[in-house]
């Protein structure tokens, strides 16, 4: 009887720690504001979004007007917060995925910057291979 009882308690603790590992993943979206100006907008922005449910972090990179935010899947979307953005009066598109994995590196020998998204080609932080 003990053994069983053992046994189920270790079963439901791990089936807690799954979840609970569940809920803290983490996504990240990128934003680029094409009429983001400087520290105003900054404030404006981090004012507002962090009200949004899920969002955990805002990163921000004023030279190229992006906005990286750090949120909760489970609780809100990418769209969402997009949409978040545009009420306040912002003209806001998403840099794609392939865009931010890209930027986070330099292009290696071999490989040329290019992008399919027009704000990363203005930016040209994507990297190709030719």
């Amino acid at each position: 009887m003990i053994n069983k009882l053992v046994i189920v308690i270790a079963l439901l603790v791990g089936i807690t720690t799954i979840n609970a590992k569940e809920k803290d993943k983490e996504s990240t979206v990128m934003f680029f504001i094409a009429n983001m100006q400087g520290d105003n907008g900054k404030s404006r922005i981090e004012k507002a979004i962090p009200l949004e449910k899920g969002v955990k972090d805002l990163i921000f990179d004023l030279e190229r007007q992006k906005l990286t935010i750090v949120y909760q899947p489970q609780k809100t979307t990418p769209e969402s917060l997009r949409k978040s953005l545009e009420k306040m009066g912002y003209q806001v598109k998403m840099v794609e995925k392939e865009c931010q994995s890209a930027e986070k590196r330099e292009c290696r020998s071999g490989e040329r910057k290019e992008c399919k998204s027009s704000q990363a080609r203005e930016n040209r932080s994507c990297c190709r291979s030719k």
